[in-house]
């Protein structure tokens, strides 16, 4: 534990001078190489852990820089969230997909009553079609039928005015005949 935060100790110490640095517009960067302050803390914090128990401080618990260095075969980070969120796109699409495909099923199962219905009407139309041609065949049947009973009936009165003008003759005649005989008896 004591180790830990000397060298947490340290590491504020170390940021003072650059910061100080920061603040005049000097860079860090330039200066730190060959600035002494940088050398002697460094220098100062093994004095100090070896002057408190004479134990060297074991290197696995803290690590010797705040950062590792920058590894050129290390994915970068922003490529790590550029792919998260082409796969959050992508999840999203899907989701999309998903939600068209489930509106195009509804549509398609409305579509398909109206379809129903409107095979139905067809269905009765054609039906009600049907029915009225029969009824057009009837009527035409009923038609002609009484175009040939008129015919009949026309035919039948020219005949009955036929047996009428030949009733009249025969009456005639038998006038005749009855007046006849009665001079010729002689």
């Amino acid at each position: 534990m004591e180790v830990e935060e000397i060298y947490k100790h340290q590491e504020v110490k170390m940021q003072a001078p650059a910061f100080k640095d920061k603040k005049r517009g000097i860079s860090a960067k330039n200066q730190g190489a060959h600035d002494p302050d940088y050398e002697n803390i460094t220098l100062a914090f093994r004095n100090q852990d070896h002057g408190k128990g004479g134990h060297s401080r074991p290197t696995s618990q803290v690590p010797a820089q705040g950062r590792p260095p920058s590894d050129p075969t290390q994915v970068p980070r922003w490529l790590y969230r550029a792919i998260l969120s082409l796969y959050i796109l992508l999840a999203l699409a899907f989701v999309l997909c998903i939600i068209l495909s489930a509106f195009i099923m509804m549509k398609n199962a409305e579509m398909s009553k109206q379809l129903r219905g409107f095979e139905t009407e067809l269905w009765n139309v054609s039906n009600s079609m049907q029915a009225c041609e029969e009824r057009q065949k009837v009527w035409k049947s009923v038609q002609s039928s009484i175009i040939m009973v008129r015919s009949k009936v026309d035919k039948l009165e020219t005949q009955l005015a036929d047996i009428r003008n030949v009733d009249m003759k025969v009456q005639e005649i038998l006038e005749l005949l009855q007046t006849k005989p009665q001079s010729s008896p002689q």
